[in-house]
């Protein structure tokens, strides 16, 4: 019997990468494809993979380079204890302790640790409200106070820098409604030489502040602390220089000889023993710092007041 010889070709496809084998029928097998004749070698193609060349790679990056989580990467909140020689921060929605609506001691969150108090129920300041901010409301003649021998030091500023940050809303806009906010002064002769903050100062809502009552208490040209809103008053001794700010806006300024305003009396918030010093308010926030502060720094804490304040 004559048989067929059968030759093998090899065809390489570079563009693909295989290599194909072609097989001629074998009579004496009758042509059967699922038989591999004998002598005959079958070259199988490779399959093909998600990782060539030809096929995109979709697959998730590795965790180096996925999407910054913006929570984790956020910056901290600014807090006034951010900025250094805070000796004084009073604030409304925490440290109060009170009964039946009367505050009688408001603890202070700087680390002086400084806590105003009043033990007469009569003379209690009341927690209130404007809007939804927390405050401490005071009438003509409510206060709270701590001894000097208790504050000491610790609101002594020499002939260095002071910053004062405090919220206020008075109640009357009349020149006779004087409405202190916080006195560390001596009033028993003139110059009253010592720190002092006002909601309204002769009149108009106009707020005031200073380091001596005769001479260096300076009151805003512009606003009305008796508009039924929180508002914010900075007072800054930087050099021999005085301002005074409201609602992040400077509204008055002065300079003054070095010199310094440290006395041994007692803080009062709120008012004073003396009538004439007390008029219906409301008091948020009080930042007191001690030393230079930045006017960067300066921003930032009247932004956080503002803004914690509804401003």
């Amino acid at each position: 019997m004559k048989r067929t010889l059968v030759s093998l070709v090899l065809v390489p496809f570079a563009a693909a990468g295989i290599v194909v084998g072609c097989v001629g029928d074998d009579p004496a097998t009758g042509g059967d494809a699922g038989t591999t004749p004998t002598g005959t070698t079958t070259t199988t193609s490779p399959t093909a993979t998600s990782t060539d060349a030809a096929v995109p790679d979709t697959s998730t990056p590795p965790p180096d380079a996925a999407t910054t989580d913006a929570a984790t990467d956020a910056p901290p909140p600014f807090s006034p204890t951010n900025v250094a020689g805070l000796v004084l921060w009073l604030d409304p929605s925490s440290g109060l302790t009170s009964a039946g609506g009367k505050v009688s001691a408001w603890a202070d969150r700087s680390t002086s640790a400084i806590a105003v108090a009043q033990t007469a129920a009569a003379s209690q300041p009341s927690v209130g409200s404007v809007g939804s901010k927390p405050v401490v409301a005071f009438g003509a003649t409510s206060w709270l106070e701590a001894a000097g021998a208790t504050v000491g030091t610790k609101l002594d500023f020499g002939t260095g820098d002071v910053l004062v940050e405090y919220v206020v809303a008075t109640d009357s806009a009349a020149a006779t409604a004087l409405t202190g906010v916080l006195y560390k002064a001596s009033f028993d002769a003139a110059p009253y030489d010592g720190l002092q903050l006002y909601g309204n100062l002769g009149g108009g809502g106009k707020p005031g502040a200073g380091l001596a009552g005769v001479d260096l208490v300076l009151t805003s040209t512009s606003g009305n602390t008796a508009d039924g809103k929180l508002h914010v008053v900075g007072f800054r001794r930087a050099g021999t220089r005085l301002s005074l700010r409201y609602d992040g806006a400077e509204v008055a300024s002065s300079t003054m000889a070095v010199r310094s305003v440290d006395n041994t009396r007692a803080l009062y918030v709120g008012g004073r023993p003396d009538g004439t010093h007390g008029a219906a308010h409301k008091v948020g926030d009080v930042l007191v710092y001690k030393g230079a502060v930045a006017d960067a720094d300066v921003a930032k804490i009247e932004a956080f007041v503002k803004q914690k304040s509804g401003i």
